[in-house]
């Protein structure tokens, strides 16, 4: 894995073994397509952050900061190699996500959120679509990419609309908007 584009370009990123499933160069490139229009100067949130590839190329890509989110202490540790590696800056967060939104008080522009995949009774997307702080946490007009399983009904978080839903073998990416 790498970065694709901007300051950062070419960089190899290492990815933490706790990672299953990072986000594909092909899917990166793709919603960096739509955002690019927003990035600059953006304040992005990095959700289940695992290697830190999204966060890192939105920095790449021009936006002004990134704060990481991630449980796992390997991987957090993983970020703050590949953030060194490439010259760039960000805050990475130890932190359960739930916990981290329900006390976040900062408000984003782009917020990028890659749980795990649904097992069993745990659906970590699903929360996600299910939360309704999301208009305390975007800029008006900000956007939420949400990446979870292909199969299933597509949701639409309480208060966005969906701007664009792609799928990509196992994984489906949903960009959604606030209202403005």
């Amino acid at each position: 894995m790498r970065i694709i584009s901007g300051t950062a370009k070419g960089h190899p990123l290492k990815v933490p073994k706790e990672v299953s499933r990072p986000t594909t160069d092909r899917v990166r490139e793709s919603v960096f397509g739509v955002l690019m229009p927003v990035l600059g100067g953006a304040r992005v949130l990095d959700l289940f952050a695992g290697s830190g590839a999204l966060g890192i190329e939105a920095l790449s890509r021009g936006a002004s900061e990134c704060v990481f989110v991630e449980k796992n202490r390997g991987a957090c540790r993983v970020i703050e190699e590949n953030l060194a590696k490439t010259g760039l800056e960000g805050m990475v967060v130890m932190r359960e996500v739930e916990s981290f939104l329900r006390s976040e008080t900062r408000k984003f522009d782009l917020i990028f959120a890659d749980p795990p995949y649904a097992t069993g009774l745990v659906d970590p997307a699903g929360d996600l679509v299910e939360f309704g702080g999301w208009g305390d946490l975007l800029e008006e007009g900000g956007y939420l990419i949400l990446e979870s399983e292909a199969r299933g009904e597509l949701l639409v978080p309480v208060g966005l609309e969906l701007v664009q839903e792609k799928e990509y073998g196992r994984s489906r990416i949903g960009i959604y908007r606030s209202s403005v």
